[in-house]
């Protein structure tokens, strides 16, 4: 192989893989872009958490301090309407967290 063609298929064979670096940092700055989406979002869902898990409590606490029992606090309809919001952003947390999880196994 002459000199010129040893010299054109170096510079093809550079060219293709900068073009696939390229490519792949592309596709993975994507990916970046789409995780940190969901974490913003996670940590909105887990703040939403948070302040229900604190209503929840000062509701039990209020129905306690009036003397109700227990299992009237259990069946208080304000309590069941908090926990059926709390079991929907529990689900929703893990739909996130498996995405995020199909990203990350993608991305590798």
């Amino acid at each position: 192989m002459g000199m010129l063609q040893r010299l054109s298929h170096d510079l093809r064979a550079g060219w293709v893989t900068l073009r696939h670096g390229t490519a792949k940092a592309a596709t993975r700055a994507l990916e970046e872009g789409e995780l940190l989406r969901y974490r913003l979002e996670l940590r909105k869902v887990d703040q939403q958490l948070d302040d229900l898990h604190g209503d929840i409590g000062e509701r039990t606490i209020a129905l306690h301090d009036r003397g109700e029992s227990a299992d009237r606090i259990l069946s208080d309809s304000e309590i069941t309407r908090l926990m059926q919001q709390v079991r929907t952003l529990q689900d929703e947390r893990t739909k996130l967290l498996l995405e995020m999880n199909d990203i990350t196994v993608e991305g590798q």
